[in-house]
């Protein structure tokens, strides 16, 4: 297949799959909006309580600074800039703001501090189906050192030993639960990224055999030699194309033999014999209309389904048929030998039994051998007899 005509449809699909996945990163954006909503409500109840230690514009800022760097991440994501960068999701980028934002928050927390700290092991739980162990070790690593930055501010600006072993202590276990967060969620990672890879094999595995069935169904239902259906084939799709007829419609029947083709075989041998039924199977099926129907259904008997037409239309799709195979030439046959066939007609009405038609078109087809062959006989139904056409 050409390649213009692929490239659209491969188009399509990568913009397909861009717009699911764009789709799901705003989703886990709008999803880190609770958690800053629930943090400007921590620093309200704070405020309220007393045990906020900055001023009312401190908590103010806080809020619109959260406000104007999640606008900021909502544009890309809006705009499509995001897929610009290496990493579209901007996982890194955000938990590293919701990091700085954090600690500002804790630089004037009081004595809710050592509460808020397990606030920074929320932003990273953000991020363990997106980062690699590199990148949550680098973000656990930038969380520490803003917390020690608040601690070592504190001991500057107030200088207390027992204030500085509490936050100390405060440091090492906010350490330990990012240091086993990261552990835990480079584990996940790692075992989600083998089930996808499974997915993805099994995703293979399912495609190969589809592909091995369709074969196999090609097989059962496609004559290996000439590539057109076979008997099994042809009776199926006639009785499902008898169920969909309508009452004023009828199917034309016509059953093909090639004449004196054992003396082909006999003669020429069986190179050349095939060589004449792949020919005659490309010449029926160039002379039939799309919907219409060849198939072979044994040795050098072909069947041929017309639809919707009449008994004169089929004998002269068939006598086209006959007269173009009598012109043609075999590569393989001397110069002057031709083939020749002879065929049987029929109708199928809506309410006829199959076998019952195709045993009238071979009824017919042995009137046209015995006649002579090389022609075509139309089994007349009112007289229930045989006419020469």
């Amino acid at each position: 297949m050409p390649s213009h005509k692929v490239e659209p449809i491969v188009n399509e699909t990568q913009a397909a799959d861009n717009n699911k996945f764009q789709a799901l990163r705003l989703q886990r954006f709008f999803l880190a909006q609770v958690n800053y909503l629930i943090t400007y409500l921590v620093i309200g109840v704070a405020w309220a309580a007393g045990h906020y230690d900055g001023s009312a514009w401190m908590a103010f800022s806080h809020v619109l600074l959260g406000l104007l760097t999640q606008s900021v991440f909502l544009l890309l994501f809006k705009t499509g800039l995001n897929l610009r960068f290496s990493e579209p999701s901007l996982s890194n980028a955000q938990i590293a703001v919701a990091i700085l934002l954090t600690t500002y928050m804790l630089a004037f927390s009081d004595s809710l501090r050592g509460s808020l700290i397990l606030v920074y092991a929320n932003i990273l739980v953000f991020g363990i189906f997106q980062l690699s162990r590199r990148d949550l070790l680098l973000q656990a690593g930038l969380a520490l050192v803003c917390f020690g930055s608040v601690i070592a501010f504190d001991y500057y600006s107030s200088p207390s030993s027992q204030n500085l072993t509490l936050s100390l202590v405060q440091w090492f276990i906010l350490a330990c639960f990012l240091g086993c967060l990261t552990i835990t969620g480079s584990y996940i990672r790692e075992l989600r990224e083998r089930l996808q890879q499974r997915h993805s094999t099994l995703q293979a595995h399912q495609e190969t055999l589809r592909g091995m069935m369709g074969q196999l169904q090609s097989l059962a239902t496609t004559d290996s030699l000439t590539g057109l259906a076979n008997r099994r084939y042809f009776i199926d799709e006639a009785r499902r194309r008898m169920t969909l007829m309508r009452p004023n419609q009828t199917l034309g029947v016509a059953l093909i033999d090639l004449d004196h083709f054992k003396r082909i075989n006999d003669l020429y041998g069986h190179a050349a014999g095939d060589e004449v039924l792949q020919g005659f199977a490309k010449l029926a099926t160039d002379s039939l209309r799309e919907g219409d129907l060849v198939a072979r259904f044994g040795g050098e008997e072909f069947v041929i389904l017309l639809s919707n037409t009449d008994l004169d239309i089929l004998y002269q799709c068939l006598e086209r048929i006959r007269v173009s195979f009598a012109k043609a030439h075999f590569p393989s046959l001397p110069e002057g030998v031709n083939c020749t066939l002879s065929a049987g007609l029929s109708m199928i009405h809506q309410e006829d039994d199959l076998e019952v038609r195709l045993n009238n078109a071979d009824q017919a087809l042995y009137t046209a051998k015995n006649s002579g062959r090389n022609r075509c006989e139309r089994y007349q139904p009112s007289h229930e007899k045989l006419t020469q056409a």
